[in-house]
């Protein structure tokens, strides 16, 4: 199961640092927080890009959003293969 949360960058920095240990009673409340709020991705997703990055492209300002613009956008989050045909 793939999930997006919304955690603080100080946390996420933490985490990073010492992947061992549990930095903080807070720490671990705000992670459980922050799965439970979390936005479950659809299996068979295909792949998440980052609009805002698309939108700012020289090509999309000059010429309108194309195809190839689209295809070429950075993912964010790799397509779900699991249940795509």
């Amino acid at each position: 199961m793939q999930i997006m949360i919304d955690i603080a960058e100080k946390d996420y920095q933490n985490i990073k640092k010492h992947p061992d240990t549990i930095t903080s009673y807070l720490t671990t409340v705000y992670l459980y927080d922050a799965v439970r709020e979390g936005i479950p991705l659809p299996k068979g997703h295909g792949d998440l890009i980052d609009r805002q990055e698309l939108l700012k492209s020289t090509l999309c300002k000059t010429f309108g959003l194309r195809s190839v613009d689209i295809e070429n956008a950075p993912t964010i989050i790799e397509a779900d293969r699991s249940e795509e045909g």
